[in-house]
This record gives C-alpha cells, structure tokens and sequence, in this order.
C-alpha cells in the first residue's frame, strides 16, 4: 500500500501543474501582506470609527496575526480550485491518459488503487496549507510583529497575542 502511495506522490509531484497552487500562494500572500502593511492602518481606521468614541484602542492592531486571519479569509475561495486542479487530475488524468485500465491489471485491487489515490491527494492538500500557513504566519510576524488579534464581524472579537497561534493553526 505504501509503494502505491509512494507512486501516486511521485506522480503529483512530477508534473508541472502540481506547483502553480504553491507559486500562486506564494504570490499573493507576500502581496497582501505588503498591501496591509502599507495601507492596513486605513482598514483598521474605517473598521474601528464608531467604535473609537466609546473605546480606546492600545497595542498593535495591525499585526500578523490580522494579516494572516485577512489572507484565510480571503483566500479560502481559492484554495479549493488550486487542489481541484490537481487532485482531480488524479482520476481524470489516469482515463484521459488511457492508462487508468492498464493500471487496473496490475494485481492490485481497486479499492486499494482508490485508496492510494485519496491518500496522496490528502498529502497534497495538508503540504499546500501547510504552506499557506507557513508563508502566512511566519512572513506577517517578520513584517508587522505580533499583538492581540482583532476580528470584526457582526460583533468584534479581541483574542490575546497568547491564544491567538493554536486558534490560526487550528483555522488552516
């Protein structure tokens, strides 16, 4: 089962199509981050304004703990096409190939073939929000530091700097 698991990795990982997912995160995120940076403190103005006659705000707002909560959610629409395109070229690829039936008769059975599949399209997906956490979380600490996370909604949540990584880890 490992072997097979080990070839379908190798079959990911071999094609081109398989980085545009980890080059795309690794454009946009260092982008955003740069855009908050310049011009965060504007978002955090227009966010807070009726707020700020009633509270008085201390600390860093605009932390990397807010940008990598804005790069979640905003890039969390994409994700999802970036592993469709290849994880789905996992099954797809194999049919369009004509070599999905030459796969079947090997003597490995169908169930596990599917299972193989499934388990390397998992380790695809855990490595590209693995990297997007990575890239998210180290890149907007080293940008604009660390502070409490503030999160506006309906309502504002404020998370202490201390709570803050388990919460963002557990969101990816």
């Amino acid at each position: 089962m490992f072997s097979l698991i080990r070839i379908e990795l190798y079959k990911i990982f071999s094609r081109i199509r398989t980085y545009i997912g980890f080059i795309a995160i690794g454009l946009l995120v260092p982008l955003i981050q740069v855009a908050l940076f310049i011009d965060g403190e504007t978002y955090i103005e227009f966010s807070l304004q009726n707020l700020k006659e009633a509270f008085d705000f201390q600390g860093n707002l605009l932390n990397g703990y807010l940008a990598c909560y804005i790069i979640l959610a905003t890039l969390y629409v994409h994700i999802p096409f970036l592993i469709t395109l290849v994880t789905g070229d996992l099954l797809a690829g194999e049919a369009a190939g004509g070599t999905f039936r030459v796969l079947l008769t090997r003597p490995v059975s169908r169930t596990k073939l599917l299972f193989a599949k499934f388990i390397s399209g998992l380790i695809y997906t855990a490595a590209l929000i693995f990297w997007m956490a990575l890239i998210s979380l180290l890149l907007g600490i080293a940008i604009m530091g660390t502070g409490d996370l503030i999160v506006i909604k309906n309502t504002v949540y404020i998370f202490a700097e201390d709570d803050v990584m388990w919460r963002l880890l557990a969101a990816f």
